[in-house]
């Protein structure tokens, strides 16, 4: 008699596994897309709370020597288009109570962020109502970003050094979390083709403000050979 083994058949895999697996790794495709998504508005918005609760602690305690440029001025060379904004103007400027950047487009724009409490800026105040006053005819506008300020305490800077050219209110921190400020003062030159050219962070002189304009200009023309 002969006798036979029967052997078990080969086991097959589940399909079911695969199904899972293949599941499993969309939906970490799908995670990470979204993380990637989001990630650059949550550091925004990290910032944006960051700069917001200085404001206010600021406000709250009074001191006016936080996170301000006292240092020697240095002078950071850029190439990146400068973010539009509106802002809402102190004083009407050509018949405007709000300041748009972009309508600007064409001229040399000097950005500058200041605040009355800062002493570097009380410093370089007179040196950019001079310079304004020499340029202002000369396809050049300059435009200050008052930071966590009082309307009363700005409007007593503005008088005591007889600024003259337009001033926007930034009291949320908007245009300044836009151009990622560092403190105060901080000067922006953005060419007449929308790109800033370079930036000055703490006092600036006069030498250095005409020297920046003068670049700026040049970025231009430069560019258009």
């Amino acid at each position: 008699m002969i006798v036979t083994q029967n052997t078990p058949a080969e086991e097959q895999p589940d399909p079911t596994i695969f199904e899972e697996d293949t599941e499993e790794r969309d939906f970490q495709r799908e995670g990470l897309r979204r993380l990637l998504v989001w990630l650059p508005v949550f550091v925004a918005l990290v910032a944006l709370l960051g700069l917001l609760g200085w404001g206010m602690w600021r406000q709250q305690t009074g001191s006016p020597g936080v996170i301000t440029n006292d240092g020697p001025a240095t002078v950071a060379v850029m190439s990146r288009p400068a973010g539009d904004f509106t802002m809402p103007l102190y004083d009407p400027f050509n018949n405007e109570t709000e300041f748009q950047l972009s309508n600007y487009r064409g001229q040399t724009v000097v950005l500058n962020f200041w605040a009355s409490w800062c002493p570097p800026c009380r410093e370089e105040a007179p040196v950019l109502e001079a310079v304004w006053r020499q340029y202002q005819d000369q396809d050049v506008i300059f435009v200050g970003v008052d930071i966590w300020d009082t309307e009363r305490d700005a409007r007593a800077y503005m008088r005591e050094f007889n600024i003259t050219f337009p001033n926007v209110i930034d009291n949320r921190g908007t245009v300044a979390v836009e151009y990622g400020l560092t403190g105060v003062p901080e000067t922006y030159f953005i060419t007449p083709d929308g790109m800033i050219s370079r930036k000055v962070i703490g006092a600036i002189s006069q030498a250095v403000l005409e020297e920046s304009i003068a670049e700026a200009r040049q970025s231009t023309k430069a560019a258009a050979r």
